[in-house]
């Protein structure tokens, strides 16, 4: 059946419109519209050929193909709605010039949807398994891209502006970069090779680990806060924590650096507590520490392969400092001259005087108390005299602690 001029419908087809072809079960709606062989066509120059639809002015539905809009083509049951959209080989595309193809699906204008990838955005990219969300948005090679520009390719992930995850790696962040199964989140986080970077402009590369801003870590380093550096199987913890070079180093602290191997250098204050007990030390003071048992071990002087020795320390409730030392009495005194720091870190006044003649017994006494950081010693013949002074601590850290933990004190203190 034929309506309009010159229009053509034969073989059981049907055609509307001047110069419409309908042919062989095709069906043709619209100036030198054409429609054969099953195929439907709805448009100025619409063509649906071999079971293929096509609306719009230069639509092509072929093939078991769709088309919707002007000049798009949906063939070989691919699927095209816009301008100029092309839907190929089971493909679906959707927006002006958008291309799904070879079971790709797009949607938005320039969007590629192809090889079983899929684009959703203006010029995004989604192919070869790849998905892809955003404009310029790339995924590729089973890689997935969310965000403006984003690239996810070969398995990797990415999401957000410029964020790219490439070769297994995964991207979160502006411009943030995970590649080679790396892992990077935060605004030019960096996670490439099996690092791991969180944290804006954190860098873990090579197996590092990095997070903080700026924090880098590298060569199976890891680095933890605000421009920490932990590289090298180090380890730096804390804001501006240095680890880097050599082996096997810990810096844990605010800008401390650690420059030797196998060691561990805390700054600050350390807490460690256990089930029996704990540690407190006081590294900015003097220093303290508790301690169930105070002992220390070294190798055995006389057989040092095979024994060792334990020494212990003594105890009491008080916190003492001792002196000792041997002076040469002359015209029978002699001035014993304590360190310049003695007044400053003790209790003047506090002092327990020990003094013992060598050579002999004699009478021997203390003529003069502490005073100006040294003693004087007094006997009424010259000779040797050892001298032993213990004196009370004095100083703030000290002092501190003694308030904070009291001699006697409730377990659940």
């Amino acid at each position: 059946m034929a309506v309009g001029r010159v229009a053509n419908g034969s073989g059981s087809g049907v055609a509307l419109g001047y110069l419409a072809n309908g042919y062989n079960y095709g069906a043709a709606v619209g100036r030198e519209a054409d429609g054969s062989a099953n195929g439907a066509a709805m448009g100025y120059r619409a063509n649906g050929a071999v079971t293929g639809v096509a609306v719009g002015v230069w639509a092509n539905g072929y093939d078991n193909g769709v088309a919707v809009g002007n000049m798009a083509t949906g063939s070989v049951y691919g699927a095209a709605v816009g301008r100029q959209a092309n839907g190929y080989e089971s493909g679906a595309a959707v927006g002006r010039n958008a291309n799904g193809a070879n079971s790709g699906a797009a949607l938005g204008y320039l969007a590629n949807g192809y090889f079983l990838g899929a684009a959703v955005g203006r010029n995004a990219n989604g192919a070869n398994s790849g998905a892809a969300l955003g404009y310029w948005a790339n995924g590729t090679n089973s890689g997935a891209a969310i965000g403006r520009e984003a690239n996810g390719s070969v398995s990797g992930a990415a999401l957000g502006y410029l964020a790219n995850g490439s070769t297994y790696g995964a991207a979160v962040g502006l411009a943030a970069n995970g590649a080679i199964s790396g892992v990077a989140m935060g605004d030019t986080a960096d996670g490439t090779n099996f690092g791991a970077a969180v944290g804006a402009s954190a860098n873990g590369y090579n197996s590092g680990v990095a997070l903080g801003y700026g924090a880098d870590g590298y060569n199976y380093g890891v680095a933890v806060g605000r421009n920490a550096n932990g590289a090298q199987t180090n380890v730096a913890i804390g804001a501006g924590a240095n680890a880097q070079g050599g082996v096997q180093r810990i810096a844990i602290g605010n800008n401390v650096t650690n420059t030797l191997d196998d060691t561990v250098r805390i700054r600050g204050k350390l807490y460690l507590d256990g089930a029996t007990g704990g540690i407190y030390t006081n590294v900015g003071g003097f220093g303290s520490s508790d301690w169930g048992l105070k002992a220390f071990t070294i190798d055995h002087p006389l057989d040092p392969e095979n024994k060792i020795l334990r020494h212990f320390c003594l105890e009491g409730p008080q916190v003492w400092n001792v002196y000792a030392g041997n002076v040469q009495l002359v015209n029978g005194q002699a001035t014993v001259q304590l360190p310049d720091y003695y007044s400053a870190l003790n209790r003047v006044g506090s002092e327990i005087y020990s003094l013992t003649p060598i050579g002999g017994a004699f009478p021997v006494g203390v003529k003069q108390k502490v005073q100006g950081n040294r003693f004087v010693i007094v006997a009424k013949q010259d000779g040797e005299v050892s001298w032993t002074i213990k004196v009370l601590r004095n100083d703030p850290g000290c002092l501190e602690d003694l308030r904070r933990r009291p001699v006697e004190q409730m377990k659940s203190e």
